[in-house]
């Protein structure tokens, strides 16, 4: 076999255990996503409600409102335990605790609103678990102590 031949044999070789799977593991991230809609007991999509995701462990607040078809969404979020609120004029405040978001999770967290007044709260407490109904993948959070030893 001519050396040339031997040679881009061996550098496709190279191309395809070395460098491509780094190209595949920086399609990993390390955040995790909450997706939603905001209906009223009908169904009836609530476009412009407020919604508000607080990290309970840094208490970060991030804060959006629902668009036109009722979908709010969270991108990028550090793994941890987060609370989700919704507002909407003429309607009972959404409270839900414990979320937690794990590394390249999409959680799917609908928003039930009652009609009543703001100052009365709807929170959710005991709910089947996050399933994740965006996508296949699936994460989990790891400790700080736990990653230390990783590496």
């Amino acid at each position: 076999m001519p050396i040339r031949k031997v040679r881009n044999i061996l550098l496709i070789g190279y191309c395809l255990g070395v460098i491509a799977p780094t190209l595949l593991l920086r399609a990993q991230t390390s955040t995790g996503n909450i997706v939603g809609t905001v209906t009223d007991t009908t169904g009836a999509v609530l476009p412009g409600a407020a919604v508000t995701l607080t990290n309970a462990g840094t208490s970060e607040r991030r804060a959006t409102t629902s668009d036109a078809a009722g979908n709010y969404q969270f991108v990028n979020l550090i793994p941890g335990n987060y609370r989700l609120e919704v507002e909407s004029r003429g309607f009972k405040r959404y409270d839900r605790e414990a979320i937690r978001v794990e590394v390249e999770s999409s959680l799917r967290i609908d928003a039930r609103m009652e009609v009543g007044d703001v100052a009365e709260t709807l929170t959710v407490s005991a709910e089947t678990p996050l399933l994740q109904t965006q996508t296949a993948t699936v994460g989990q959070l790891v400790e700080g102590e736990r990653f230390r030893k990783c590496r």
